[in-house]
Formats: C-alpha cells, structure tokens, sequence
C-alpha cells in the first residue's frame, strides 16, 4: 500500500527537513475537494486554525501550522516504522493533508459552519477526518459533521476541563467551553456513552461557586453531567486507577451500542512540563508516557471505518523551544506525535491484529509486549452491523 500510493517517497527522499511545503509529515496536499473525491484517501487532516472561541490565552489559531512543521521532524520519508510497538501506519492508511478550513476571522457561527461542512467532505467519501486545532470549540462542528452520517455516537474527552457551560464560560454558548453541551443538544450522543479523562484544578472556587448557585448557573455542572449518566475520571483517579483500566473502562462505554466513535483531545491535558504551548496550562497533567500508553490502548478499541479525532488548544506562542514554528516546539511535537500514534493504532485493528511486529535484539530480555500490553485489560471491538439509515442503509 505505501509504494503503491506515495511512491519511491515511501521508502526513501533525499530532501532535507527543512525544504518544502510542511504539510503533515510532508505528506501529499489535497487542494480541493474535486482532489478529495478523486483520491478518496483513507485519512484527511485537517487544519482547524481558530481561537475566537476562546476565553483566556489566544493563540490556537496557530496551532495546526506548528504540528505540521513539528511532524517534518524527521520527515520524510513516508514510512513510520515504529521501533517501540513495529507499526507503519502509512503501509495501510493512504493519508493526505486536506489543508485548513478557511475561517471567517471574528465570525464564530460562520467558521464552525465551514468546518462542518469541510469535515464532512471527508465523512461523505468514507474517509478519517483528523482534524488539528485550534480551540476547543471546534469540537462541536466537527461532531455536527460526524452526526449527519451516524445518529448515535460514543465519544471520548481528554481535558482538564469539562467543557459544558450551559452557555459558555462568559455568556457565549459557543466558546471553547461549551462543547458538550452543543454537542448532547444535537441528540447524538447519550450520557452512558460519554467518558471524561483528566480533570483537575481548583476552579471555580467557594466563593464563585456560591454565586453560581444563586444564579441557578454552572454551579450545576458536575450535578448536570451525572444527571447525564456521564463517566469521569480525575487525574487523581487517574493515580489510583491506572492507564489501562481507565482506557478500557472508557472504550467500553464509548461503544455501547453506538454506531461510531469520536476522541476529542486537549492538550492541556497534559502536565505544563510536558505541553506548556496552551492556552489553560494546569499542573498535575498527564506525563507524555501516560499519554502514549492511554492513545495506544484507546487507539486499537475502534473501528477505524468510523472513527474521527480531533487535537485542540495548542498555542505554540506560549511553547517551549518553537522557532516561529519553524520546526515546531514541544507541545507540538508531543502533539504530532500522538497522532502517528493514533493512527497506528488504527492501522492494526484495520489488518485484524491486536499488536505490532517490533523488531528485536537476539537476546530480548523484555517480555515483548506491544500494543496488547500482557494482560491487562483490554476493550473488544463490536462488530456492527450495517446502518439502517442513509446511503449505508440496507437494500
């Protein structure tokens, strides 16, 4: 599949990092949507370059530009061999960058609208939308895409924050910290479907949090969300449960009878040591590893015939060692990386295999665990059947 689509580029380019156009992973660019129908890859990504959304730091909109110039570290070429867990991703999945929606700069409804309608280009030629933000706010268009095409969705939130202001943290419904709640009101996703991972922080406080009950106002918010049957887990949590618990725990509920599976990521999820390029930084997060070991676990969980992601809030302005982006910083560096990751991951469930082929030294002393790790718990795919509802449904 790799040679077959990318070409000699798959196994071999002799062009530096730094020449170019610095799409992701310098993979091929799709202009148009007349290119998108035509090719019909197997994954999109797209460029979601918006903050307007936000409330406190700006600087998202930089965002997708930063993980791609990340990703060309060390691109090319296209083959992604990795030495941890032996997947290629890209000897499966014929991937291209879609480039970014065109925002209307100030104008938040029209810029989401674009969004959706862009992400669901993709959706309509059965395709992996992979969107890169951008803040959070973006999450609710995409998901707006993704509920044309299936009517009952499990989804997946990694976040400090729970994000479901019942109209936003200052009086806009859609801000970034809203999106849940846009997303339940458009009746696509239940409650029991819902996991939450890594919430932590102090805010709001005593005093605020009186006022908000005066108010009949968001003090409600973690009664509204187990109202909702919604799952979450701490960072605490976290500590006490483990990665791999808390991911399975996760999958199964994101596939209870649903008919795809949407992962919204934050990046501020992780601790400021490991992503400090965000708008919300907030001690106590995730460690890079942590990150890795619950996107390999929850990566392999799904059908990668219906499945979308997004990556959101990093902010390479507040970043650590980003040039301008010119090869990117930290925080998208670790973002980049998550998802080759992901996609890797996806790539074994779409062979039918539950773990990579590593190569090994002669005399391994590991216990040559990849992506099954042993045994530990472990989420089980549901085979589903066809829909019963649009161009998929049966004849």
């Amino acid at each position: 599949m790799g040679m077959e689509f990318y070409g000699k580029s798959y196994k071999s380019n002799d062009e530096p990092i730094f020449v170019g156009i610095p799409t992701f992973l310098k993979l091929p660019w799709l202009r148009s949507h007349e290119e998108l129908k035509s090719v019909k890859p197997d994954v999109a990504v797209i460029g979601e370059p918006f903050d307007f959304g936000t409330t406190i730091r700006p600087g998202a909109r930089y965002g997708p530009r930063a993980i791609r110039a990340a990703s060309t570290v060390p691109s090319p070429p296209y083959e992604h061999f990795n030495i941890e867990t032996g997947v290629d991703p890209f000897g499966v999945f014929r991937t291209v960058d879609y480039g970014d929606v065109v925002v209307s700069p100030g104008d938040v409804v029209e810029s989401h609208r674009r969004m959706t309608d862009k992400v669901k280009e993709v959706l309509d030629i059965d395709g992996i939308p992979i969107m890169l933000g951008g803040d959070h706010s973006i999450t609710f268009a995409n998901v707006r895409a993704f509920a044309k095409k299936y009517k009952n969705i499990g989804m997946i939130h990694i976040d400090t924050h729970a994000d479901c202001a019942p109209q936003g943290l200052c009086g806009f419904k859609y801000d970034h910290g809203a999106h849940i709640r846009r997303i339940m009101e458009l009746g696509c996703l239940k409650g029991k479907n819902y996991t939450l991972i890594g919430p932590r922080g102090y805010w709001p406080g005593p005093d605020l949090y009186k006022w908000m009950a005066d108010q009949d106002f968001q003090w409600f918010l973690y009664k509204w969300m187990a109202d909702q049957d919604f799952q979450w887990f701490t960072m605490l949590d976290v500590e006490e449960l483990g990665i791999d618990k808390i991911a399975k725990e996760a999958a199964d509920r994101a596939n209870d009878n649903v008919d795809a599976v949407y992962i919204s990521w934050d990046i501020d999820t992780f601790d400021p040591a490991y992503a400090p390029g965000t708008g919300e930084p907030e001690p106590n997060g995730l460690t890079s590893r942590e990150g890795m070991r619950l996107m390999r676990l929850l990566s392999t969980s799904f059908d990668p015939d219906r499945f979308a992601f997004d990556l959101v809030e990093v902010a390479p302005n507040y970043d650590v060692s980003d040039g301008n982006s010119y090869n990117g910083g930290i925080t998208s560096g670790l973002a980049n990386r998550l998802i080759v990751e992901l996609l890797a991951g996806l790539s074994l469930t779409k062979k039918g295999l539950t773990e990579g082929n590593p190569v090994r030294p002669k005399f391994y002393r590991g216990q040559g665990n990849t992506y099954d790790f042993g045994k530990g718990p472990k989420a089980n795919i549901p085979k589903r059947p066809s829909l019963s509802y649009g161009k998929d449904a049966k004849k």
